[in-house]
């Protein structure tokens, strides 16, 4: 019998290869926050935050040279700004381009309004029922969701407790998470094989509210090159807030086409071949340099006039504006429609706020549906009452209050009048062209779905303004020619 051949211990030097992270690239959107994208990499990896620190968080710049007793070796990150984040390293781990990943940054979006953004977690319910979360939401500035037209939470829903938007290695628990309850706020992230993507056009609105908030901060650094370029360092120059339903690049133009025009105007580009924005109108009040300069140029709440008095002016005014524009559509526009709409207005008693109905008559139902807007009605058949002393057109408030333009201390009381009756008739117009579209659509599908919140996604004109009014500066008025907005693209 042979002796039995002795075993062998092999011992193996070799290093061990690096260790792969999990990823799956279809969760990623292409616009979510960093503190979005740690947590979906730490839920997949199973990690701890004190792991996402080891991994991704720059040591403190003196650990391990001037050691304190209780100082912990990784910074506190807060995820508004890229400060202590190894973004390259992310990056590399979760194969993507760096300078997106930058994008999950305020500080990337805003620089301005970096500092003064949530330093608590700001999400959309139903965005992270998808497992999204932006930056974007993190700004001061923004209340509700543009996907979703909901308002932004920032407080546990079950315990009421903000969740912190940075990470710190000893906390426990993970992200997206509440710290002090345990409550998850994006279950979905629990499932990894569910794709976590935005649609394309969701990516899209956005894309585009992203980049007009980017456009937007750098309005006061053009607007100073033009009254330099003018030499005016006081020109006047106002713009009207950007529409978030409309393309940003729509803006971009109108602001660029204002501004040359502007500067071309004061004999700066005269050299230049231009298509120039032509000024829709042009005001110059002669008495507004002669007569009583005293009262030409005034703020109306520090001229013995308080803001609530100021506002019923506004009112009258707009109020004023808003009949002429009603009763040249009903004579205009509705024309031989009257009697659907007479009838209609009768016979819609109740509240019709969220209810359905049969639809009919499309310009009888656009009309009566710009009106409900206007004058704050949610009853068709109180549009047929005579109007009481103390009856509100909540609508024109409403209008008069967010959109109305900000008078300057250099408007004349006439040319702020002007102003506001010019931005209001475009205002009206615009939303009555946008209720004959809607109407169209609910009357080839038969059904009348009432919902007064329809009229916010609308698009608005932009405009602009410049000059003081009078005859050593009149005020000129532009305003651009399309109305139409992304939600019809």
């Amino acid at each position: 019998m042979a002796a039995a051949t002795p075993a062998r211990v092999i011992v193996d030097y070799e290093v061990a290869p690096h260790h792969q992270w999990c990823w799956r690239p279809e969760w990623y959107s292409g616009s979510d926050s960093v503190y979005c994208l740690l947590a979906k990499f730490s839920r997949l990896n199973v990690l701890t935050i004190r792991d996402l620190c080891e991994l991704f968080v720059e040591r403190n710049a003196t650990d391990g040279v001037h050691w304190t007793n209780g100082r912990p070796h990784y910074p506190i990150v807060d995820l508004r700004f890229s400060r202590g984040m190894r973004v390259g390293r992310l990056a590399n781990v979760l194969k993507l381009d760096a300078a997106k990943v930058q994008l999950g940054f305020a500080e990337a979006i805003s620089p301005e309004a970096a500092p003064r953004a949530a330093s608590y977690l700001k999400w959309c319910a139903g965005c992270a029922k998808t497992g999204f979360h932006s930056a974007f939401f993190q700004l001061d500035f923004v209340c509700a969701c543009p996907l979703h037209d909901t308002l932004l939470l920032h407080r546990c829903p079950s315990c009421a407790k903000p969740v912190p938007y940075r990470l710190h290695a000893p906390s426990g628990g993970v992200l997206f998470c509440c710290p002090t309850c345990g409550r998850d706020l994006a279950p979905i992230l629990q499932r990894p094989r569910t794709a976590l993507t935005l649609k394309g056009r969701k990516a899209m609105v956005l894309a585009e509210h992203v980049s007009l908030i980017q456009f937007t901060a750098q309005l006061p650094t053009l607007i100073d090159a033009c009254r330099s370029s003018v030499d005016n360092a006081r020109m006047l120059l106002m713009l009207g807030k950007s529409d978030k339903g409309r393309r940003t690049a729509l803006f971009r133009q109108f602001v660029a086409d204002v501004l040359i025009s502007v500067a071309a105007r004061a004999g700066r580009l005269k050299q230049l071949q231009l298509q120039l924005l032509q000024p829709l109108s042009v005001y110059r009040d002669s008495r507004s340099d002669t007569e009583n300069p005293s009262q030409s140029h005034r703020i109306p709440a520090q001229r013995g006039e308080s803001v609530t008095q100021a506002t019923d002016r506004r009112l009258t005014d707009a109020e004023a504006i808003y009949r002429s524009v009603r009763r040249h559509l009903w004579r205009h526009q509705v024309c031989g429609h009257r009697k659907c709409a007479q009838h209609a207005m009768k016979s819609l008693w109740w509240d019709l706020d969220g209810e359905q109905t049969a639809s009919f008559c499309a310009t009888a139902l656009a009309f009566i549906r710009w009106r409900m807007q206007w004058e704050g009605r949610r009853v068709a058949s109180r549009l047929t009452e005579r109007p009481g002393t103390h009856d509100v057109a909540y609508g024109l408030l409403g209008w008069v209050c967010a959109d109305a333009p900000i008078a300057s201390s250099r408007w004349s009381a006439g040319f702020e009048r002007w102003l506001n009756a010019h931005v209001l008739a475009a205002a009206c117009f615009d939303s009555y062209r946008s209720w004959t579209e809607q109407a169209a659509r609910d009357e080839a599908w038969r059904v009348m779905r009432w919902n007064s919140r329809l009229h916010n996604g609308f698009g608005r004109r932009h405009w602009a303004c410049s000059g003081c009014g009078n005859e050593s500066e009149p005020g000129l008025f532009s305003l651009n020619r399309s109305t139409r907005c992304r939600s019809q693209i």
